[in-house]
């Protein structure tokens, strides 16, 4: 005999089906009677159930077995206890997730203020899963950077590589599904989550997209299954930028890749302010850029730039933005006319022209956890004529990935390459960088 609770789901189906509505009244097992009224409106079917059973989304997730899967996991799921070593876990230990976990468990069960839920089935879950596994292949041991950056050389080992990349898929997977109703826009330009993501849509997806499913009507909140977890790859796998400023800058006590001339220092320089130069030669980001000036009369700066911000395993197209020299000279003499001549434009970007190579810090796991360096790239050679991108590495692929991980990053280094032949056709010895960007492949 089929359960009453498979019957009320055939029900819906037929009329989700046929398209028209229909009172479903079902009998429990402890003589509760409940009434849904099912209509169907734009391939969505929404129910609205009284409140004799169901007040709270944990009423409704306890009961529903099509996500028994995203219920094991509120249940069962204790980040502190995940790990048998918790060095490795995210800033603040496991507080973070400990603290969403509470704060999520705290909203499924309120009855004020309401809450919208997005709830993935089973298999929704399980093939976002799928889908985000290359994010977080981890390695067994890996470089601390923190203490690396104190003069020590700390190798850190990772237990249970497994059990790191299954919570963090896991929270990917989950940390984006409330959304507290009164605290969403009123013009609907966006959706705002619970645990702080803002949502909007692009040219290539819709944020409603998110709420494709069943959705179904507490005393106050929203439940809402869907068949796929439909977030957006900018979300949980982003491209990323790092703004060249004091703190981007790694080193280490037994090996240095730092060396700069005493002039080296953030310039300010306010895109509104020099708009009749921004408009044409391109902007600044966070208005301000990076000169790094030569250490010596000719030698060439080097850095080594952190490349922090969750870079996942799998590959990306790494670019460095560059700056034209008579931006400096803007942003410190002011704007005079000359400026706004192109042949006196030309002439002193002629004059000031940069080339530099870079190589790639990273963890392959071959060498008992200890970063590697990437082969030396070709010369870029940049005509400082105005605010450029520069591809730098194409399809680089990181085997290992540092989301997650509290003291670990990859890091590029870029070194000057003008040589005194070079520098009679107009190339010096300094470096404008504006900024290192990532962009997923």
């Amino acid at each position: 005999m089929k359960s009453k609770k498979i019957i009320a789901s055939m029900l819906l189906m037929a009329g989700m089906q046929t398209g028209w509505a229909q009172k479903v009244v079902l009998h429990l097992s402890n003589n509760q009677r409940v009434e849904y009224n099912v209509l169907q409106v734009d391939s969505i079917t929404f129910t609205e159930k009284n409140s004799m059973l169901r007040n709270t989304i944990w009423d409704f997730i306890e009961d529903y077995p099509l996500v028994s899967e995203l219920k094991n996991y509120i249940i069962t799921k204790n980040p502190s206890l995940l790990f048998y070593n918790k060095d490795y876990v995210p800033a603040k230990g496991g507080e973070a997730w400990d603290m969403y976990l509470k704060c999520l468990n705290a909203q499924i069960n309120e009855t004020y203020p309401t809450y919208t839920m997005v709830m993935p089935t089973n298999e929704a879950w399980a093939k976002a899963k799928e889908m985000l596994e290359p994010l977080y292949i981890y390695p067994n041991r890996y470089e601390d950077k923190v203490m690396g950056d104190q003069g020590y050389n700390i190798i850190r080992t990772i237990n249970d590589p497994d059990s790191l990349a299954n919570m963090s898929m896991e929270m990917d997977i989950i940390s984006p599904l409330v959304f507290k109703d009164d605290e969403q826009p009123a013009d609907g330009s966006y959706l705002l989550t619970t645990h702080g993501d803002t949502l909007r849509s692009t040219a290539t997806w819709d944020k409603n997209s998110i709420f494709n499913g069943w959705k179904e009507r507490m005393s106050k909140s929203t439940c809402c299954v869907v068949p796929e977890w439909a977030y957006p790859r900018e979300m949980y796998n982003p491209d990323f930028e790092v703004e060249i400023g004091d703190g981007s800058f790694y080193c280490t006590g037994n090996f240095t890749y730092y060396k700069v001339g005493a002039d080296t220092k953030a310039v300010r320089f306010n895109n509104s302010l020099f708009s009749e130069i921004t408009d044409k030669y391109g902007r600044v980001s966070g208005d301000d850029f990076y000169y790094l000036a030569p250490p010596g009369p000719t030698a060439n700066p080097h850095v080594e730039i952190k490349l922090e911000g969750g870079v996942a395993s799998g590959k990306y197209d790494i670019y460095v933005v560059m700056v034209p020299y008579w931006y400096k000279m803007i942003a410190e003499d002011g704007l005079s006319e000359d400026f706004l001549d192109q042949h006196y434009i030309d002439s002193i970007s002629a004059m000031t022209k940069m080339s530099f190579f870079t190589r790639i810090r990273y963890n392959n796991n071959a060498d008992h956890g200890k970063d590697v360096l990437s082969q030396k790239s070709q010369t870029f050679e940049y005509d400082g004529t105005k605010v450029d991108t520069i591809l730098v590495a194409e399809d680089f692929e990181f085997p290992y990935s540092y989301k997650n991980l509290r003291y670990s990053y990859p890091t590029l280094l870029i070194e000057g390459a003008t040589r005194a032949a070079a520098a009679k056709n107009g190339f010096m010895y300094f470096l404008c960088i504006d900024r290192v960007i990532l962009k997923r492949k």
